[in-house]
């Protein structure tokens, strides 16, 4: 077995089985060559980037990159080479492995790391850094806390780890070395990017930003300034916090201690609040037509009493008489 390689034992006939509503397809590989490449990252760390390199390889085939608020969803394909992306968000890389472990698939993992203050930086400012305290929208410092137990798993362990900031600045060398820890043979397409998203088995997400920017291949994509660490979106306590809980994880990935913080606003901290989770606002719409037809029963029961201008009062009902009170408690 290579260093790296997380290996789970086989199930023969296990069949494809719903998990919360997704379902893991088998992909048409036998028990026998069941090997998931399966790689993760935080959010806003390029992995969608290192995805869409792996990706390009002649027979690799899988998601780009899958909801970070729900475990994969492998589609049908007849790749021998599986891939698969995911965020570290809601999930830990290493629920992920143990659920794909279980049904029978035997992982290969790659852990795509940045420095964490470029990653909250970033993704502070985006729909999907919702700082909640929701399952599905967890605080942006425990999703950095699983990233971080991750990291010292794949430490422990000797498994692959691609540093986002040496694939801006050397992208064949880090892609060469990253794909010989994964036993891979080299692959030249994935500088060259011959594939479109329309001929992977699922593209249907990826990070928005690289959508926008990617070029024609990976040497027209990358940018210097990408490897750059800003924090200016970083409230000053939160900078303290990443630079201590960090502090091993920077050592030995090269990152600098500190980075001075360039933070001009007033907060201090950003705080998770319920208020800015999607469940929030699913909360809010549900209860927006109730409040509507009550304001609108209110309205119309106001006219009809006297509210309106030039209408007479409403006639007083009568009191019930008791076969009508013995029909109510019966019906």
């Amino acid at each position: 077995m290579m260093q790296g390689e997380a290996r789970s034992g086989t199930y023969p006939g296990l069949r494809a089985t719903p998990i919360g509503g997704f379902r893991l397809q088998s992909m048409r590989l036998p028990m026998s060559t069941r090997v998931l490449h399966l790689c993760g990252g935080l959010q806003s760390s390029g992995s969608t980037l290192v995805s869409w390199c792996f990706l390009q390889r002649i027979g690799m085939d899988g998601v780009l990159d899958a909801r970070f608020d729900a475990l994969p969803d492998l589609p049908s394909t007849s790749s021998n080479m599986p891939w698969c992306k995911f965020t570290i968000a809601c999930f830990r890389f290493s629920e992920v492995q143990s659920y794909f472990e279980e049904a029978g698939w035997t992982v290969r993992p790659l852990l795509v790391v940045r420095d964490v203050r470029a990653v909250f930086n970033s993704l502070i400012r985006k729909t999907y850094g919702r700082n909640g305290i929701a399952a599905d929208d967890p605080p942006l410092r425990l999703r950095l806390r699983r990233f971080r137990e991750d990291w010292e798993q794949f430490q422990a362990r000797g498994w692959p780890v691609l540093r986002f900031e040496d694939m801006i600045n050397e992208p064949e060398t880090s892609l060469r070395d990253v794909c010989a820890r994964m036993n891979l043979p080299w692959d030249a397409a994935m500088l060259s990017w011959p594939k479109t998203a329309d001929q992977m088995a699922d593209a249907k997400f990826g990070n928005p930003t690289f959508i926008r920017t990617r070029g024609q291949t990976l040497w027209q994509t990358v940018k210097p300034s990408l490897a750059a660490v800003s924090t200016t979106h970083i409230p000053p306590e939160d900078l303290q916090w990443m630079e201590a809980e960090f502090a091993e994880m920077n050592r030995a990935m090269r990152y600098d201690a500190h980075v001075p913080s360039t933070a001009t606003g007033a907060v201090t901290r950003a705080v998770p609040t319920f208020e800015v989770t999607r469940r929030a606002e699913r909360q809010a719409r549900k209860n927006r037509f109730p409040r509507l037809l009550k304001s609108i029963r209110s309205a119309a029961g106001s006219a009809f009493t006297g509210g309106s201008k030039g209408m007479p009062p409403a006639a007083a009902s009568p009191p019930p008489t008791v076969s009508s009170l013995e029909a109510r408690q019966n019906g």
